[in-house]
C-alpha cells in the first residue's frame, strides 16, 4: 500500500522506486492491481479513494514498518 500512497501524494513512478528501493516496472505492476481493485481509471482518483489513509498522519503507516 506504500507505493498507492506515495502515488497519492503526488511522487511519480520513478521517485517511488528510489524511495522504496523497486523497480519503475514493480511499482507500476503494483498501481495497475491497486486500480483495478479499487476499480479506478486514473492516477487521479487515488487521493479521493484512499484520503483516510493519506490524510491527517502521512507518516504513520511508514512508522510501523
Amino acid at each position: 500500500m506504500r507505493v498507492a500512497e506515495l502515488a497519492a501524494k503526488g511522487h511519480t513512478n520513478r521517485e517511488i522506486s528510489g524511495l522504496l528501493y523497486i523497480t519503475v516496472s514493480t511499482v507500476e505492476q503494483h498501481l495497475t492491481r491497486v486500480y483495478r481493485k479499487l476499480g479506478m481509471r486514473s492516477r487521479a482518483d487515488l487521493p479521493h479513494r484512499l484520503s483516510p489513509r493519506t490524510g491527517a498522519a502521512p507518516r504513520a503507516f511508514e512508522a510501523r514498518g
